[in-house]
């Protein structure tokens, strides 16, 4: 994005910022930006005021506030509440729906589409949607991108870098707290879902997933309505996982509900490694005949071959309780990590596993939990893929589903069970088999690269090419403190050269002769004084 871009969209930010009465962050407490103190604005609490400033600067930073608001163990949890409400109350945009159809498919919707409803019942920081139906009677949504939502995105996202980019480059410290691999993370996440067609292949993979299950429905799509900027797909006509008088009324017991649900989102974690990120009350719904449906497929974890693997280790160890062997299989998760003192950290984790095995959900604060879990990762310096804290949000959201419907389950019997059975599948002859025919496939290709590989390293050694590249922290303060050093330690030599050279010529007759000393030794003891006068300041200035 060119710098034009950027500039308008700081001169945006500030604006919005000023209107609500955040001057101060701008002017930190100069008078260089004035405000209207007779705005309604100031009659509201901060938080309101921070959540309205937020909605008004557009998507990027909403998705930023929503995340905070799944995080009360970061942010106030009034502050928290207030932030939920970015997930409902975005401002309305205005959109000739009939005439994006023309302009996206050049289809008269009169001859596709009983009826649309020209407001959206439903209205999201990246997408509006509305209601249809088809001539075949079905009833659809029609989910639509917000008009320019792209370019504002790209420009919110351009500025948070050079920002990340800036504070890593300052404050060497933050490096530690991996900001520009959370800010790459959130970027990956946001583009995401500003792409229609990335949700409709999450629709469909999601459907292959489930399709020998009963117990889950997944919504049709009509792929002759869907691109980039819009997606069709079925209404579903259901009720709210969390409505129980709905539940009671289907004569459907919410126990069985929430373990159900439980095992539905286990199966996506550890079987299909591809699961919802985002599961609230208002993304599962029941139907009449008890399937469960997921809705909005914007945002999904997708979990590797090999991180499931690990993953899997992860879940049966905490099912058997062995602190121990899951710190090896964080250390193996982990992208970046430093762990100080790992029997402190088992320890830790032992505690995690003693509080959940004696608690049930009723007694749990999972907040706490999670505050817990992030204090040790953050103590070591362990940062771990996207996707585990995708899960450790989506795990939080069902569990507050779970505290509504069924506030005996117990999180960690319910997984005891898939640990289990995952224990005992790594045991079966054929995953033995497979697994060793992988490892030996490794050997292979790694015995075939190594021949290759000696002969490179031999051909560069030979013309002098093999260079080592090495990479030291804060080697922008070792350049300056040795620059310093070498300055200090030359001024230091001239200092005693021309202190012994002008004791030398002192006790000669050399001409022009000073005060019966030859002046080319005062001119020594001189410059002497000077290049110590000169260490002395170099030393104060440097504290």
């Amino acid at each position: 994005m060119d710098n034009i871009k950027k500039i308008k969209r700081f001169s945006k930010i500030v604006s919005v910022l000023t209107k609500y009465g955040f001057e101060e962050i701008i002017s930190r407490g100069n008078n260089l930006i004035s405000s209207d103190d007779d705005s309604d604005f100031y009659n509201s609490s901060f938080n309101e005021r921070l959540r309205l400033a937020l909605e008004e600067l557009g998507p990027t930073y909403i998705k930023f506030g929503q995340l905070l608001s799944n995080r009360k163990d970061l942010i106030p949890e009034d502050l928290a509440d207030e932030l939920k409400k970015l997930q409902d109350d975005v401002l309305v945009e205005d959109i000739d729906i009939k005439q994006k159809l023309v302009d996206e498919f050049g289809i008269d919707p009169t001859e596709h589409f009983i009826y649309i409803d020209e407001k959206p019942f439903a209205s999201a920081s990246i997408s509006q949607v509305y209601k249809a139906k088809l001539l075949s009677g079905e009833e659809v949504i029609l989910k639509i991108k917000r008009s320019n939502i792209q370019n504002i995105v790209e420009s919110d996202l351009a500025l948070i870098r050079d920002i990340v980019y800036f504070l890593e480059k300052k404050y060497t410290k933050l490096q530690k707290l991996f900001i520009s691999e959370i800010e790459k993370s959130f970027e990956n996440s946001i583009i995401k879902e500003l792409s229609l067609t990335n949700e409709l292949l999450n629709i469909e993979r999601f459907r292959k997933n489930f399709e020998k299950s009963k117990d889950v429905y997944v919504p049709k799509t009509y792929s002759d309505y869907c691109n980039n900027n819009i997606l069709c797909m079925e209404f579903i006509n259901g009720y709210k996982v969390n409505d129980v008088e709905s539940l009671k009324i289907l004569n459907l017991d919410p126990k069985n509900v929430v373990q159900k649900g439980f095992e539905i989102y286990l199966k996506q974690i550890l079987t299909d490694g591809f699961f919802h990120a985002d599961p609230h009350p208002g993304n599962i719904f029941i139907l009449r005949n008890s399937q469960i449906v997921f809705i909005d497929f914007g945002s999904m974890g997708i979990i590797t071959l090999n991180e499931k693997e690990d993953l899997e280790n992860v879940v049966i160890d905490f099912g058997l309780k062995n602190p121990k062997r899951i710190v090896r299989s964080l250390k193996r998760m982990a992208i970046k990590q430093y762990i100080e003192n790992e029997k402190q950290l088992e320890r830790d984790i032992a505690d995690v596993l003693d509080y959940l095995e004696y608690n049930t959900v009723d007694t749990i604060e999972v907040q706490i939990l999670i505050k817990k879990f992030n204090d040790i990762l953050q103590r070591n310096h362990v940062l771990l893929p996207e996707y585990v804290y995708l899960l450790l949000r989506g795990i939080a959201l069902i569990e507050g589903i779970g505290k509504e419907l069924h506030a005996d389950l117990n999180i960690q019997q319910s997984i005891r069970p898939y640990a289990i059975k995952l224990s005992k599948e790594k045991f079966y002859p054929k995953n033995i088999r497979k697994k060793m025919l992988n490892n030996m496939k490794d050997i292979q290709d790694l015995m075939n690269d190594l021949p290759e590989d000696g002969l490179k390293l031999l051909e560069k050694i030979n013309n002098d090419k093999l260079t080592l590249n090495f990479k030291v922290d804060e080697i922008e303060n070792i350049k300056r403190v040795t620059k310093d050093s070498v300055n200090k330690l030359v001024l230091a030599i001239l200092t005693l050269t021309f202190g012994l050279g002008a004791s030398m010529l002192a006790n000669t007759k050399v001409r022009p002769i000073f005060l019966d000393m030859p002046l080319l030794s005062w001119i020594g003891y001189l410059m002497s004084v000077f290049t110590a006068i000169c260490i002395v300041v170099l030393i104060f200035r440097k504290k």
